[in-house]
């Protein structure tokens, strides 16, 4: 839970961050900028995989796992190579 928070806090801080929430069809919440994104409630890690790499895609971006706490996926948007 502290984890969660501090990242939301860290993406809110940074300057320009542009943060956006959506909705997944399950009803996830999809909370990200440019570099990061976060899912919450997803069934199962694949599936908030799918929806991060779908988030950071609109970017041209690739998703990377960070890290999970509770029902909290973290994900950096990463540039493709």
């Amino acid at each position: 839970m502290k984890r969660t928070i501090l990242l939301t806090l860290v993406l809110a801080g940074c300057s320009g961050s542009g943060l956006s929430t959506s909705s997944g069809p399950n009803g996830e919440t999809i909370v990200g900028n440019q570099v990061s994104v976060q899912v919450t409630g997803a069934a199962n890690p694949n599936s908030a995989f799918t929806l991060a790499q779908r988030y950071c895609s609109k970017n041209d971006r690739l998703a990377r796992a960070v890290g999970q706490s509770g029902t909290t996926a973290s994900f950096d948007c990463v540039k493709a190579t």
